[in-house]
């Protein structure tokens, strides 16, 4: 995996918008309603450090850890405490990626 796969991945699931996130790149569902406020962010791209963070449920971080120590750890921060997950894109094959991916996005409040 790398940064433009990860992105074609995100943006490839329905009313996915990509914005400026501070210094990264942000993925969140589209707005609720025309006018309305924009759905949740659930995954952000590290293009320097070639990683994502994935927005997650702390027992979702938790299982995807304990199976791949290698390509998903929490972010060490207070952020991470809440289930946001460092992903090493090298390292993650792209079923992997998706499989993840899918799980932040239920978390966002995606079917």
């Amino acid at each position: 995996m790398d940064i433009e796969a990860a992105r074609r991945i995100a943006l490839s699931h329905p009313n996915t918008e990509e914005y400026p996130h501070f210094d990264k790149i942000g993925f969140r569902t589209g707005a609720r309603s025309t006018g309305g406020k924009p759905g949740r962010t659930f995954m952000t791209l590290w293009v320097e450090d070639h990683r994502a963070v994935l927005l997650l449920t702390v027992e979702q971080q938790a299982d995807l850890h304990a199976r791949h120590p290698k390509v998903f750890f929490p972010v060490p921060n207070k952020w991470g405490d809440k289930g946001a997950t460092f992903v090493e894109l090298a390292e993650a094959r792209e079923a992997l990626f998706r499989e993840a991916l899918r799980s932040a996005l239920a978390h966002a409040g995606r079917q």
